[in-house]
C-alpha cells in the first residue's frame, strides 16, 4: 500500500485547483461571443431624429472612442418615455451606418430617441436622448440646386414651403456632405437661411477641387424634417450649370428594422462645419482663433481679428448658434470692434449648439469663421 503525505496531498490538491481555473478561463474566452480584453465603445455622438409622417430617420456620429476594437453595429431605439426607464423600447432599427428609419410610428405623438453602438466587446452606452414627433417639421425643400464660384463659395438654392407642417417655422439649413448618401461621409459645411420665403444662402471654407454633395433640411420648433433626396453633386471651385434635384424619397442606408426592444471611431467631422451669413458676403477674411467655453446653459465664445477687411471699417462682431435639440431657436450675441468676446445665454442645457462669428461692417457681414459645435452643461 502506497501512502501520500498530507503535504504532498495538499500540494497536489492546490496544483488541481489551478489547473482547473485556467481550463475554465480558456474555455470561457474561447466559447464567448465577445472580445476578451475589449471594452465596449463610448456613446454615439450628435444624434439627430428627422421626423416625416408616421416614421423617424436617425442620424448620428460616431462614438468618440471604439473601446480598442472595431465598430460592429448601432442601434437607434424609439422609447415613449425619455430614458433612462422602466419601460420597453417601442421600435429600433439596427446599421452598420450612420443611419437608420424607424416606421410604423404616429404622427403628433412625442417620441425618444437614442442610440447604442456595439464591438466584440458588446454594446456601450446609449447616447443622450433626443425628442422628435413625426410628421411635425413639414416635407423636405424640393427643387434644390448647387452652384460653385471659382473660389469655391457654393450657392444653394431651394423651392421654399408654403407650409411647415404643425411646428412653428425656425429656419432652412443647407449641409454639405463628402458622400452622396444618408448616413454615409463626413459633414463639411452648412449654412442657415431663416425665413420661410427664403430660398438660398451660401456655404463656403470647402476644398478646391473636391466632390461633395449637398442635402436642404427644414427645421421648426418641434424639430427636424427630412432632408431634400438625392443629394446634390458638387464640385467645389469649378462653376457649372445647377442640377435639379428629383421629388424626395425616404432613403437611408439599409437596416434591420424591428417593432420591439434590439440590445447598441474617430472624433465627430462637425467642426469643419462653415456656416455663411445669408446677407450678403464681402471681401473680408472671417475672425479667426474661434474658442468656445461650455457653460451651464450658456456658451463663451472668443475669438481673433479678420487677417484682412478689403478696407472696410469693423463696426463690430455676431455670434450665431443653433440647437441641433428641442432647442431648434437662433440664439445670437454683438459686440463692439473691440470686444473680441460675448456669451451666449438662456441655452438649454446638455444640448448640442453649432454656429459661427461673423465680422459685421455697414450693412454687410463678413464670411463666417469656422464653425464650432459644443455641447452645454447642465
Amino acid at each position: 500500500m502506497t501512502y501520500i503525505s498530507s503535504k504532498n496531498h495538499s500540494l497536489s490538491n492546490r496544483y488541481n485547483f489551478v489547473l482547473v481555473i485556467l481550463i475554465s478561463l480558456v474555455f470561457s474566452v474561447t466559447q464567448s461571443p465577445y472580445s476578451f480584453g475589449a471594452n465596449p465603445p463610448s456613446a454615439p455622438q450628435y444624434v439627430e431624429p428627422m421626423s416625416d409622417t408616421n416614421q423617424v430617420a436617425i442620424t448620428w456620429d460616431p462614438p468618440s472612442s471604439n473601446g480598442g476594437e472595431a465598430l460592429l453595429t448601432y442601434t437607434a431605439r424609439i422609447w415613449s418615455l425619455p430614458p433612462p426607464t422602466t419601460s420597453a423600447v417601442l421600435a429600433s432599427c439596427t446599421t452598420t451606418q450612420l443611419g437608420c428609419i424607424v416606421s410604423g410610428l404616429t404622427s403628433g405623438t412625442v417620441y425618444y430617441v437614442d442610440v447604442i453602438a456595439s464591438n466584440s466587446a458588446g454594446p456601450g452606452a446609449p447616447s443622450a436622448s433626443r425628442s422628435i414627433s413625426p410628421g411635425a417639421a413639414g416635407k423636405p425643400p424640393s427643387a434644390v440646386t448647387a452652384t460653385s464660384d471659382a473660389k469655391g463659395l457654393i450657392t444653394v438654392k431651394w423651392m421654399p414651403l408654403t407650409s411647415a407642417g404643425t411646428g412653428t417655422f425656425a429656419w432652412y439649413r443647407a449641409e454639405v456632405f463628402t458622400e452622396s448618401e444618408i448616413g454615409i461621409g463626413s459633414y463639411s459645411g452648412y449654412c442657415t437661411s431663416g425665413a420661410i420665403t427664403d430660398s438660398s444662402c451660401l456655404i463656403g471654407g470647402l476644398k478646391l477641387g473636391a466632390t461633395y454633395y449637398v442635402q436642404v433640411r427644414t427645421y421648426t420648433s418641434l424639430g427636424s424634417g427630412f432632408p431634400s433626396f438625392p443629394r446634390v453633386k458638387i464640385i467645389a471651385g469649378t462653376p457649372a450649370a445647377p442640377s435639379a434635384t428629383p421629388s424626395p424619397t425616404k432613403t437611408l442606408p439599409s437596416s434591420t428594422a424591428s417593432p420591439q426592444e434590439s440590445s447598441s471611431p474617430s472624433q465627430s467631422n462637425s467642426s469643419k462645419a462653415t456656416p455663411i451669413a445669408t446677407g450678403k458676403a464681402i471681401s473680408s477674411s472671417p475672425p479667426q482663433s474661434v474658442k468656445v467655453v461650455a457653460l451651464s446653459k450658456a456658451l463663451r465664445v472668443s475669438w481673433s481679428p479678420p487677417k484682412y477687411t478689403g478696407g472696410l471699417k469693423i463696426l463690430g462682431y455676431r455670434v450665431q448658434a443653433f440647437g441641433a435639440g428641442y432647442d431648434v431657436l437662433m440664439h445670437e450675441c454683438r459686440t463692439s470692434a473691440k470686444v473680441l468676446t460675448c456669451t451666449l445665454k438662456n441655452l438649454g442645457p446638455k444640448q448640442v449648439y453649432q454656429g459661427a462669428v461673423y465680422v459685421v461692417f455697414a450693412g454687410k457681414e463678413s464670411q463666417g469663421s469656422k464653425g464650432f459645435r459644443v455641447i452645454t452643461k447642465s
